[in-house]
């Protein structure tokens, strides 16, 4: 339950409007159960008026103040049922969206070190199902228990006031209701609850690998695998969501039985009060009405405690994620960035995992601010992961990595990456116009500003030809232009930026000729005072540069250019 108790924190920032959702639930509870006592008290009350007529009690009868209370409590449960609704709908769709803002912020510090390690279809699922199945947590849990437990005490204290054995045999068989079938389903459930949970989520991050490979499964002929891969899935999960409803249909079962046993009970014992004249005929209908009426409270609770499991396993996914250890620690008191921007090395050693080879060896380089330096080898050499050391996406096993002179983990990690502009092989175009995806790298840019890098970027010609301009929208991936034209706008983000340090990782990777001979030139004329870090295997590249190193087996060495 620690899991549960976690995230019902994470609630606290709402609980004016969860405690309002239940205090119009209990309002709609009391409403309804108050409407069902008091309208079988007055039908049967009318009823024996009716049959003394000659009786001169029959023509003291008020028809008309229990009438009017009816209708009162008709118009209170609706009302009440419609702010309940709106208000607990509401506060759990604002907390759901709180806490996804959350567990955004606790997966930020994780990337992209730490996130390498799980699968982005599994992450996506984790922010988006499992984060909906905590919606269970209020409105299915916390709100119903309430209710229950307080709309029951109520009722039991009030039948105690005609009847205590009535009193009595109800409460016990309404605690067995409202707490001896939700655990027993529990338990029998809870495997199938988080079977189904983890089901779901295969199925989903295999819906997403055969529409993001769909194109190469096609040209494989791979599709009737795939496809009966998910069939399998869909089927496994559709067999344990049946288990899961048949277990819910038999909880309602055992609890409608209780319901009726309890019924029964008590239509028995009242009989032979009005035999004995302790309670009227009216007082009976009260009384065996308001048994009916309390066990209407409990109905939601053995299906919502048999899903309990199923919102723990969701609870437990998320934590998995936010209690990972970020790959980097940020310093307690950070130093300020320095003016000047010599990138320095110092016998760096680094391995991903104890169990892994070493990717770089005592490796030792120093860069000057503004030198230009390209680093070569073959692939799997360790040249990304030397780039993602300099922009301290990981920290080194061994040895340091220096900023003028101090080591980088004393600054900021947000300080100090604002000193790189970063062009990888495949920069993230967002589903977004061409404005909005420029304007990543500088959120309050000036017009002019914006103006400049679209033209450093070689943009403005294509841009003055699209109908709609800046506000094209470039689609997913950046599905609705070429892959030229993609580079230009990551371009263009580069320059708005304009980091005095730039660090490029085959920034021409897939470009035809013309186009890369266009992105170096207009890189060339960009660099000029800057450092430039570049990681390639293309001849063409290498005229930004002044120096060449070679990355052999986690080594650097030397070049001739």
């Amino acid at each position: 339950m620690r899991e549960l108790w976690f995230f019902l924190c994470l609630f606290k920032p709402y609980k004016y409007g969860l405690s309002a959702g239940v205090l119009f639930a209990l309002l709609t509870a009391f409403s309804s159960i108050a409407l069902l006592m008091l309208s079988g008290w007055f039908i049967t009350a009318s009823a024996l008026a009716g049959l003394t007529v000659m009786d001169v009690n029959a023509v003291m009868f008020n028809f008309m103040l229990p009438a009017a209370q009816i209708r009162a409590l008709a118009i209170t449960r609706t009302v009440g049922r419609y702010a309940e609704r709106l208000v607990t709908h509401d506060v759990t769709f604002r907390s759901l969206a709180g806490i996804r803002s959350w567990f955004f912020q606790q997966v930020i510090p994780l990337a992209p070190g730490r996130l390498s390690t799980l699968r982005s279809s599994d992450l996506l699922s984790r922010m988006t199902a499992d984060i909906d199945a905590l919606d269970a947590l209020y409105l299915r849990l916390l709100l119903p228990a309430v209710v229950a437990g307080v709309g029951g005490v109520a009722v039991i204290i009030f039948l105690a006031q005609y009847s205590p054995l009535i009193s009595f045999t109800t409460a016990c068989l309404l605690l067995l209701a409202a707490i001896g079938v939700p655990w027993i389903f529990n338990r029998l459930g809870s495997v199938g609850a988080e079977q189904s949970l983890v089901l779901a989520t295969s199925f989903r991050i295999r819906q997403i690998d055969l529409l993001q490979g769909f194109a190469d499964i096609v040209s494989n002929q791979a599709a009737e695998r795939f496809s009966d891969v998910l069939h399998r899935c869909s089927d496994l999960m559709l067999n344990t969501q049946r288990c899961n409803n048949r277990l819910t249909a038999l909880s309602a079962a055992l609890s409608l039985l209780l319901a009726q046993i309890s019924l029964l009970t008590a239509l028995s014992v009242a009989t032979l009060l009005l035999r004995d004249g302790v309670l009227s005929g009216a007082e009976m209908a009260l009384v065996v009405f308001g048994v009916l009426a309390v066990f209407e409270l409990v109905t939601p609770l053995p299906p919502a405690i048999q899903m309990l499991a199923k919102t723990q396993k969701a609870a437990r996914r998320l934590l998995q994620v936010t209690e990972m250890m970020p790959t980097i620690q940020e310093p307690l008191v950070a130093l300020t960035i320095p003016l000047r921007y010599d990138l320095q090395l110092d016998k760096v050693s680094f391995r991903y995992t104890e169990q892994q080879d070493w990717v770089l060896k005592a490796l030792s380089l120093t860069i000057p601010h503004g030198a230009k330096v390209a680093i070569v080898g073959a692939s799997g050499s360790g040249k990304t992961t030397l780039l993602q050391l300099l922009l301290r996406y990981y920290d080194p096993v061994e040895g340091r990595v220096l900023l003028a002179g101090e080591d980088i983990r004393q600054f900021n990690s947000d300080d100090y990456l604002s000193c790189f502009g970063v062009l990888s092989q495949r920069s993230q175009l967002f589903a977004a116009s061409i404005k909005e995806n420029i304007l990543l790298a500088k959120p309050n840019a000036t017009a002019s500003e914006l103006a400049a890098a679209i033209h450093a970027a070689g943009l403005s010609a294509f841009i003055q030809d699209l109908p709609e301009g800046l506000q094209t929208w470039v689609g997913e991936n950046g599905l609705n232009v070429s892959g030229g034209e993609a580079r230009r706008i990551a371009l263009a983000r580069l320059y708005l930026k304009n980091a005095p340090v730039l660090i490029l990782d085959e920034p021409t990777e897939g470009l035809d000729s013309d186009t890369e001979h266009d992105v170096l030139k207009a890189l060339l004329r960009f660099a000029e005072d800057k450092t430039v870090i570049m990681v390639t295997h293309r001849q063409a590249g290498l005229p930004l540069v002044d120096v060449v190193y070679e990355l052999q087996q986690g080594i650097l060495i030397a070049k001739a250019l």
